[in-house]
């Protein structure tokens, strides 16, 4: 039986070849650090098309969750190295976000930061993996060979603002990063619609 993630796994790692096209191939210094965060699978629903992940930053009266659901990429999509799908983030009840909107903000340089007052259950994005499952660069960047990291980038506010989303299904651990400091303040917009 195909489970989600083997269906992401092996959609990864067949449907894209070459090597990764992510934000950072050469780690640079003057790239602020990425927002680390945790994830984990969650499992019961019945689309073996779509890994859904629950996302963690932060403990206890710091808390914040949502969940991040990713659509198999299309085979048909794309021609190369790159591949395009779907996903959306879900509100998780009972997140407290202070802390990580005050660091997204500075992973993403968000010169005037502003949350919005618009609050969603779902908020769809656009998603490009950057190529197959690939090592991290010590000290930043991906590329370093096969490895178990997927580097994607995600379009949101009708593909207006780009963040990068890294994950890696074995460890358990994501990050957003920079893509463009002028999308840094609609970016976090658009995730406080869904993460409050």
């Amino acid at each position: 039986m195909i489970t989600r993630r083997s269906i992401l796994i092996m959609s990864a790692g067949t449907i894209l070849s070459g090597t990764s096209r992510a934000q950072a191939l050469v780690p640079d210094d003057n790239i602020p650090a990425p927002l680390a965060f945790k994830i984990a699978p969650l499992t019961g629903g019945s689309d073996t098309e779509i890994l859904a992940l629950m996302a963690i930053y932060g403990e206890s009266e710091n808390e914040t969750k949502f969940v991040i659901e990713i659509q198999a990429p299309d085979e048909k999509e794309g021609s190369g190295p790159i591949s395009f799908s779907r996903g959306a983030f879900r509100h998780v009840p009972g997140s407290r976000p202070t802390r990580f909107f005050d660091q997204l903000a500075k992973a993403l340089t968000a010169n005037t930061p502003r949350l919005s007052n618009a609050k969603l259950e779902t908020l769809q994005f656009g998603i490009a993996f950057l190529g197959a499952a690939t090592a991290r660069i010590p000290g930043g960047g991906f590329g370093g060979g096969k490895g178990d990291w997927y580097a994607t980038k995600l379009f949101l506010d009708q593909d207006e603002a780009e963040v990068f989303f890294n994950f890696n299904l074995v460890s358990g651990e994501a990050e957003f990063s920079i893509k463009d400091e002028d999308y840094g303040n609609t970016v976090l917009s658009e995730l406080s619609k869904v993460i409050w």
